[in-house]
């Protein structure tokens, strides 16, 4: 009887020879592709317009439809190239963006031109480690050096392999509560906007014995109910990504009873604000 192998295993056998090379990808600009593609296990580009990269006879041919295009900004193929040449079966892929790290996978496919992707060029990769809220890599103790070759504006870098595992162990010491989260009462990642701090408070106030009175556009953001013993009292709430954010937009702080934030990060703030650090409350119940 002939023996049935998945198609995994061909390609491990079709490329246990060649070296494991070890990427840097960006999931789009600021990582705002992330969750697609973290969704969809692959990591992927852009320059879409170019059309599926495997219909082309030669690489001379795709060089030739890129420089057709008027893509609006300088640009040119070679990271395209890069991409769906270089990028094989059993690579490392560091997924991103800025000083941000979205998370840590291997490749375990051919390329796909995924008409369904935001960026259609992609590569499948299973997700070994991620981070609802992305990590800041200039806070996990990595070289100077290395972080500014992180951040170079590229869409793709390789690194070298001494490069991997310093960044590998820098993130193998990081203690967070989120890694692995993939979604919190249908929050895909950690707030990046007040807007969804309004969003992630509105989830957690069961949880903080508060309720919603009303919401304006107006300082402050909102009037909340607050239980205080048996009674329920009327607190003027403002909304911030982080506590500091209350003093950078001038805010009168006699005007206002709660900061409610992601992040606390203001040191020196009054002591009649209280502030309310979702991040620590939502660590308490993950």
């Amino acid at each position: 009887m002939q023996a049935k192998f998945s198609n995994s295993y061909f390609y491990l056998l079709r490329n246990m020879k060649r070296k494991i090379k070890y990427w840097k990808i960006a999931p789009g600009k600021n990582g705002f592709l992330w969750v697609e593609q973290r969704d969809s296990g692959c990591i992927a580009i852009g320059w879409g317009e170019v059309g599926d990269l495997s219909k082309y006879k030669s690489e001379e041919a795709i060089i030739k439809r890129f420089n057709q295009i008027d893509w609006g900004y300088k640009t040119k193929p070679y990271q395209l190239l890069k991409f769906y040449k270089e990028v094989k079966y059993g690579d490392k892929i560091l997924a991103s963006s800025g000083k941000w790290i979205y998370g840590l996978g291997t490749v375990i496919g051919d390329y796909k031109y995924d008409e369904a992707l935001y960026y259609e060029h992609s590569k499948p990769v299973r997700w070994e480690l991620t981070f609802w809220e992305p990590l800041d890599m200039e806070k996990l103790g990595l070289p100077k050096k290395l972080v500014k070759r992180l951040r170079l504006n590229r869409t793709i870098l390789e690194l070298r392999r001494e490069e991997w595992e310093l960044i590998d162990r820098a993130i193998s010491r990081v203690k967070t509560p989120f890694e692995g989260l993939k979604n919190f009462e249908g929050l895909c990642r950690a707030p990046e906007t007040e807007q969804e701090v309004i969003i992630l408070f509105s989830k957690l106030s069961q949880h903080l014995k508060m309720k919603i009175e009303s919401v304006s556009t107006r300082f402050p953001d909102a009037y909340v109910r607050v239980k205080e013993g048996r009674r329920w009292v009327t607190k003027a709430v403002e909304f911030e990504l982080f506590s500091s954010d209350f003093q950078a937009h001038g805010h009168d702080p006699k005007k206002c009873d709660i900061i409610i934030c992601w992040k606390d990060d203001w040191k020196s703030k009054p002591r009649n604000l209280r502030v309310i650090e979702l991040r620590k409350e939502l660590e308490e119940i993950i």
